[in-house]
């Protein structure tokens, strides 16, 4: 009887269908280039915003022997600047990894940024606060799109706010990640 038994159950487990396990390829990994994905990992991502930063200007200084990356759109440098371009960053890029990613990506998206397709530059009033005490007189809005066919949580778009200053001076005062309605 014993023998019946084991051969029925192992007859009963190989007809039991097995699940194929298939791996998600848009499944958002834990780390993406680095950058942790988990939202509760604010402390990591402010750390590697100051990283980013840092290798930015250095890049810049050996680059150009100065802090600024020229937009191909503007045809105008635009400046870095330490302790400003970081700051918001800092206190606002943390809390999303797309946020995070686009400084680390930050070179390319000041270069190729844009407006939007089919619109002209958007200019924007100062707000009150530390736009206004940073000496900013406007800040125009610019856009870049980051694209992957392979990922689809690589695709977004990332918002650009570059600050202009009494002297002309056009400074990186914001990136954001965002959402383009299509």
């Amino acid at each position: 009887m014993v023998r019946r038994k084991r051969n029925q159950t192992a007859k009963k487990k190989a007809s039991t269908p097995t699940k194929a396990i298939t791996p998600q390829v848009n499944a958002i990994p834990e780390f993406i280039e680095g950058i942790p994905t988990k939202k509760s990992c604010i402390k990591e991502r402010r750390e590697l915003i100051t990283e980013y930063y840092n290798s930015l200007w250095k890049r810049l200084q050996r680059e150009v022997k100065s802090n600024f990356i020229v937009n191909d759109f503007l045809q105008a440098k635009i400046y870095i600047v330490k302790n400003e371009s970081d700051k918001k960053a800092k206190n606002e890029s943390v809390y999303n990894w797309k946020s995070t990613f686009s400084v680390k990506h930050l070179y390319e998206i000041v270069k190729n940024a844009k407006p939007k397709p089919n619109s002209d530059i958007e200019f924007v009033e100062v707000k009150q606060g530390s736009q206004k005490a940073n000496g900013y007189k406007q800040n125009i809005i610019l856009y870049h799109e980051f694209t992957n066919s392979k990922f689809d949580y690589l695709n977004f778009a990332v918002k650009l706010t570059i600050g202009i200053k009494a002297d002309g001076k056009h400074i990186q005062y914001a990136i954001n990640k965002i959402e383009i309605n299509k």
